[in-house]
Order: C-alpha cells, then structure tokens, then sequence
C-alpha cells in the first residue's frame, strides 16, 4: 500500500529569500565599517553573524529549489532533505561563529577599549531596520520546514542582537561602561548557541531516520495490534524525510484473506497519527511456514 500526498510551496517564498540576501549583505557590510569605527565587538559581531545569514539564507534558497526536484532513478525518495542538509550546515556555521565570538568577547573583558557610541548607535538602528524587515518577510514561513526554520533563527538572533546592541549603546553613551559590550556579546552568542543546538538535534534526528518526536512507535503497534485480524506487526520502520511528512513501512501478518479491507483500516489508524505515507506487506498468518522473512 503506497500513499502519497505532495505539496508544492509556492516559489513567492524563494523570493523572500533573495531578498532577505540582499538585505542582510547591506547590514553586513555597514556593520563592519562601522564596528572597526567605532571600536564596538558587539557590533562587529553582528556583522559577522549577518554574514554567516547571507550565507544560510543563500544555501536555504538554493537548497530549496534542490528540494522541489522531481524523484529520480538515482534519488528514488527525490531531494527534500536537501534542506535537512541545510539546515546542518547553517546550525553547525552558527555555532563556530558563536564559539569564536565568546573567545573575543573574553579578550575585550580583560582589555576593554572605548567605544564610539554614536556612529555604534547609528549602524545598530540601521540593522533593526533591515533585519525587522526581513524577520517579516520570512516569520510565516518559518514553521514549514527545518530549513527556513533555521534561516528564521538566524534572522531572529540578528533582530534581537539589534536591540541589545541598541539598549547597551545608549547604556554606554551615558555611563561609560564598555564592558557591557563583551557582556552584550556573550548573551547573543548563548542564545544563538542553545536554539542552534535544537535545530542541530532536529536535523541529525531526521538525516538518522529516527521515529520523529511527537510520534509515539508503541500505541501506533497496539492500535494496530488490536485490530481483531491482525496478529502480529513487525519489522517496522518509522521516519520523516523532512520534518513534515512521515512514512511508515511494517510487515503486518493477519488472519483471513480480506486484505483490501484489512489494509483500509490499518491505513485509517495510520492516518490519525499523522502518517499518510505508507508501505504495508501483509502476510498470512501461515507465513511461518513458506516465507523467508527479513530479521530486523
């Protein structure tokens, strides 16, 4: 039994993408003049991570149009864990950012310098701009998938980076406390470290093929199980190849010969639990004595 249910997305939101690339590549670019201007690590540690977010978000839009191809003979599941992949590489880039950023951050704790609040201020609110615009262009997207989900982060972090930078600017402006820039620092990096983690994990879970959180293996076996003409569900395989849709393939011995309907009910228990992909091989229940079964 093999069912199949695609959606396309619309291509409105790789467009948002290349606009997000564009925005974030102007950020960037005024944040490093104007970080190595003003002596500001917070900043300079906002372009850089802006950066690494015209390079997640470029590596989401093309792994996106990866994705939309159609199954071939060579990837007879097609290419949606294309974004999977993405979403490593952008969570794994992240993270190296955010390590590093820490490590200069503790150099600027032990050797504070002055900092330009003005012209620090000044690029600081031209990033809200850009990175607010951007977070709206994307945030109704990025539930979808993994992939715009961590192109959605990094665009979040940048937003909220954009804030503190902004509060401990007008901080320093009046009191003179540098080291606020470090500190400012070091909390943007462990945001970005602990929901990069959660992504990371989400991701290797599904490159594993891992039964998908929120999926619970044992009741779907006994809801089946349960079904007067089944006797036994085994050699069963649950996992996702993308974060949305899940797939089941399980070898179901029954009783009786009524496999057309047999089938429709176990289908209906599948669909409840979210499954709508799925490879059924039903098997008499005197298979034991003619059958060569695979052993898990």
């Amino acid at each position: 039994m093999h069912s199949h249910d695609h959606h396309g997305n619309s291509d409105i939101v790789g467009v948002k993408l290349l606009f997000s690339v564009f925005f974030n590549l102007a950020i960037t670019l005024s944040e490093i003049i104007g970080g190595i201007i003003s002596g500001s690590l917070a900043l300079v540690s906002d372009a850089l991570h802006n950066l690494s977010d015209t390079g997640a978000l470029l590596t989401s839009y093309f792994a996106r149009k990866i994705s939309k191809k159609p199954r071939d003979l060579k990837f007879t599941y097609g290419y949606k864990r294309a974004e999977t992949i993405a979403a490593i590489i952008n969570t794994t880039i992240l993270l190296a950012i955010s390590f590093s950023l820490i490590v200069e951050g503790i150099r600027k704790v032990i050797q504070p310098t002055e900092i330009n609040t003005d012209i620090m201020l000044i690029i600081a609110y031209i990033g809200l701009a850009g990175n607010l615009l951007t977070a709206i262009l994307l945030f109704s997207h990025s539930k979808e998938n993994l992939n715009l989900k961590s192109s959605f982060l990094h665009i979040l972090s940048d937003l909220l980076s954009s804030i503190a930078i902004i509060i401990t600017g007008h901080i320093m402006q009046f009191y003179n406390l540098y080291i606020l820039d470090p500190i400012i620092t070091f909390l943007i990096s462990a945001y970005i470290i602990i929901e990069s983690i959660h992504i990371l994990k989400d991701a290797i879970t599904i490159t594993m093929q891992a039964v998908p959180d929120g999926v619970n293996f044992e009741i779907i076996k006994d809801k089946i199980e349960s079904l007067p003409f089944v006797k036994d569900m085994h050699h069963t395989h649950i996992w996702s190849l993308d974060g949305n849709n899940l797939f089941i393939e399980s070898h179901i011995k029954v009783t009786g010969k009524d496999y057309d309907n047999y089938l429709k009910e176990i289908k209906a228990i599948l669909n409840k639990n979210g499954i709508s992909h799925s490879t059924i091989q039903i098997e008499s229940e005197y298979c034991d004595d003619f059958c060569i079964e695979e052993k898990d």
